[in-house]
């Protein structure tokens, strides 16, 4: 090519730029609307166009009532056909409702580079530098936080040592969830102080008042702390370290496998959602935003389908061992653990299809359906766990088969222990599988309502078996807190060994404590109390009208309250007698003409066991005035006879010797209050000198206490050679049987000795009949 050429050729495009331009300035100038401008104005506008523009606005709206003219498309707008259209146009631009184009997957893929850079430039003050700039010195700042934490954890070396070199004992459920609680203190400490000290340093930033980077470390803050506090969430109902502390009833290798599940899947999806969050903040495109919520999902997805895949020898060796147990092993059973994986894996795969057609097609549900389709599994485990667990109770509850009878069992009761035991576990199967089978079809009308797809009444189905299921766990888990509380309490205050008063003149029943008076009813008051509770709710969940129930009752109540005032009475009376503390089960004491150990108690009648043997039931509105012989000290007071001629100070210093020994004595000195003592001289009568002893001690004791009282005297004043003083019988004969002969004499003494012995007989069954079971107290 010559330079003529080429100088034609350099001049010829910029004369015809020359000739389009002007035809592509007067074309965009017929470009001309009047849409927004306001009725008044319209005339003004139109004196400013030029004859060329009025033509082409004339043209633009007829082409418009022309456009609107057309007659409707009659092509198919429904059926399978026509949605199934829609797959081959996946990859292209379609249109919405709203006749606004979406670009297609590819158009939005090659455009995500882009969109990624304009948020980038947003959180770095308009430049890509400025966004490296800021990751720099996030990077440095949360270096920083690390740092101090370091340090912290170093001053704080010894405080952590204390609790993790201490000995584990053994603990329940409750207790270990508190215990590992404890050991994971100094660690939320050290996330404290990482918090702090990040939340500090951002402050001091420049660009801290700019929003994107505030967004920005925001999302990493949360995350980080997010992260490791829900490791240690995750260790405390693990444990996989401590099988100790464990609270899931599994093994070690099982206990790391959920510890790290739960780790992985909870980060993850926590920094999804706040990352998610971030760029939409930061007003990413929504196209570019749809693919990041495919590509998330896709990789939580994905995760699951790992988890799956890799616990799938342990959760099948779980349900052979269960199916072992509960003795229901079969062809089905162990086909069922052999594929659990293959179903459980369509739905999760079925779920993630759904989400990518709503992201792709532009739906928009207000409800997290995907992630709380993904919660199915553990939401499933969980209700059953707790299903599987009210059955239990509730089968163990009607008592058909107890193991502790079987310690005790001849072969003929050990056949019908394994024959009810047989009965009892098909029982608990049947009924366990039936609420399994009602869980996860609940579970599934729930997942379904979340997409939009609903089914009569199978929302109200499905609400009241969750709220029936729910309810009963509470109420069970109340009752087996108050009812074990209530069962430790009572073992507490009972002693090892049912040992009673060696002496049964009380009735030879062991005192108790108020616990033991007072638990016992609050236990049935309680049972009662969650019984009503919980029928109530649930029938109220089921859709049954409880509002004539509770007036009915309130008509009944009323009813009783008039027509059996006497049981009213009983019952009112009971309360403030135990509300006073008057009496408690082992305590003797007498009401009225009736006597007797308390021997136990009911909300209306007490059952008092005479000192005889005979068990006596009395209401307690009957029992009237009350004397407990069991409340402060017993005083027994008894009397020792000697010869008028005996050295009473020396009698004396020997009782007190013995007093004084017997309080010293490991085995009767804390059972006194006050010692054996003497009272002195009581009374002489004819050749006899009466000197009462003393002593106080505490009640149920004072009868071995008299016993030895009386045997180490003797022995003492035997030792000291005074004896006590013998009965005689005096006999005066008349001044005519003087000169009887022997043999008259000798039967004259005999009838009066016959009668003096019945005149005493006499007096000791009169002493004994008013003395009664208190013998020796006064």
């Amino acid at each position: 090519m010559n330079n003529r050429t080429f100088f034609y050729s350099i001049l010829f495009f910029p004369a015809l730029f020359c000739l389009i331009l002007p035809g592509y300035s007067f074309a965009a100038a017929q470009e001309i609307s009047l849409e927004g401008v306001p009725q008044s104005q319209v005339d003004a506008v139109l004196a400013k166009l030029s004859d060329e523009q009025v033509r082409g606005l004339l043209i633009q709206e007829l082409a418009k009532d022309l456009e609107a003219a057309q007659p409707e498309s009659t092509a198919p707008t429904g059926g399978m056909v026509y949605k199934a259209t829609g797959l081959l146009h996946l990859l292209d631009g379609n249109k919405t409702e709203t006749e606004t184009e979406r670009p297609g997957l590819l158009t939005v893929i090659s455009r995500i580079p882009l969109d990624f850079i304009v948020v980038l430039r947003k959180i770095g003050n308009g430049s890509i530098g400025g966004f490296f700039m800021t990751a720099a010195l996030l990077a440095l700042l949360f270096g920083a936080a690390f740092l101090a934490e370091f340090f912290m954890r170093r001053f704080t070396a010894d405080f952590s040592r204390q609790f993790k070199e201490k000995a584990i004992p053994d603990l329940d459920g409750p207790m270990r969830f508190v215990a590992g609680v404890m050991r994971a203190i100094p660690a939320f400490i050290h996330i404290l102080v990482f918090s702090t000290t990040a939340v500090l340093l951002f402050f001091l930033l420049p660009a801290h008042n700019q929003e994107p980077v505030r967004y920005l470390f925001l999302t990493i803050l949360l995350i980080l702390v997010f992260f490791r506090t829900c490791r240690q969430f995750s260790r405390i109902l693990c444990a996989p370290q401590l099988a100790e502390l464990r609270i899931l009833p599994v093994d070690d290798t099982t206990a790391a496998s959920i510890h790290n599940g739960i780790v992985v899947f909870c980060t993850y999806t926590f920094s999804a959602i706040l990352i998610l969050a971030l760029f939409m903040e930061l007003q990413l495109d929504k196209s570019s935003f749809a693919v990041l919520v495919i590509a998330a999902s896709s990789i939580l997805i994905a995760l699951i389908i790992i988890g799956i895949l890799r616990s799938r020898d342990a959760v099948k060796n779980r349900i052979l061992k269960q199916s072992d147990v509960h003795q229901t092993r079969n062809w089905i059973i162990e086909q069922f653990a052999q594929f659990w994986h293959i179903p459980t894996l369509l739905y999760f795969i079925v779920v993630w299809m759904i989400l990518l057609n709503d992201q792709l097609s532009g739906v928009q549900r207000e409800s997290a359906a995907f992630l709380l389709s993904l919660l199915i599994l553990p939401l499933y485990v969980l209700f059953d766990w707790i299903g599987q667990w009210i059955v239990k109770v509730s089968v163990n509850g009607l008592n058909i088969y107890d193991p502790k009878d079987e310690e005790q069992a001849d072969e003929e009761m050990k056949e019908q222990l394994a024959a009810a035991k047989n009965r009892q576990r098909k029982i608990t199967v049947t009924t366990g599988r039936l609420i399994r089978l009602a869980i996860l079809a609940a579970l599934l009308v729930w997942v379904l309502s979340l997409w939009g797809y609903t089914i009569p009444y199978a929302a109200d189905i499905t609400g009241a078996v969750f709220q029936s299921l729910i309810t009963l766990a509470l109420g069970l888990t109340a009752w087996s807190f108050a009812s074990s509380y209530i069962e430790k309490k009572i073992a507490d205050v009972t002693p090892e060994e049912e040992e009673g008063p060696s002496d049964d003149e009380f009735g030879g029943a062991a005192q108790r404590g108020r616990s033991y008076t007072l638990l016992p009813l609050l236990r049935k008051v309680v049972a009662s109390t969650l019984l009503v509770m919980v029928s109530l709710v649930v029938l109220s969940s089921l859709g049954v009208d409880i509002g004539p129930l509770l007036a009915g009752a309130g008509v009944v109540g009323l009813a009783v309250g008039f027509g059996a005032q006497k049981l009213v009475s009983d019952i009112f009376s009971g309360f403030f007698y135990l509300l006073d503390d008057a009496f408690r089960v082992g305590e003797y004491i007498q009401a009225g003409s009736v006597s007797g150990a308390v021997e136990a108690i009911t909300l209306r009648n007490v059952m008092l066991r005479h000192h005889r043997g005979m068990l006596q039931i009395v209401p307690h509105s009957d029992l009237g005035s009350i004397t407990n012989f069991m409340r402060g000290g017993i005083i027994v007071k008894f009397n020792l006879e000697f010869p008028y001629d005996a050295n009473v100070d020396k009698i004396r210093k020997v009782i007190k010797k013995v007093g004084r020994a017997m309080l010293e004595d490991e085995e009767f000195g804390q059972d006194f209050i006050q010692p054996v003592k003497s009272a002195g001289v009581r009374e002489i009568t004819g050749s006899v000198m009466t000197i009462r002893v003393k002593f106080k001690a505490q009640p149920g004791t004072h009868f071995v206490i008299r016993r030895e009282a009386y045997r180490r005297i003797t022995e003492a004043l035997n030792a000291q050679g005074i004896f006590y003083a013998h009965r005689k019988v005096i006999v005066e004969l008349p001044e005519e049987k003087k000169n009887a002969t022997p043999e008259e004499t000798r039967q004259a003494v005999l009838q009066a000795g016959a009668a003096a012995q019945a005149q005493l007989e006499e007096e000791e069954k009169k002493k004994a009949a008013a003395q009664g079971p208190t013998s020796g107290m006064s």
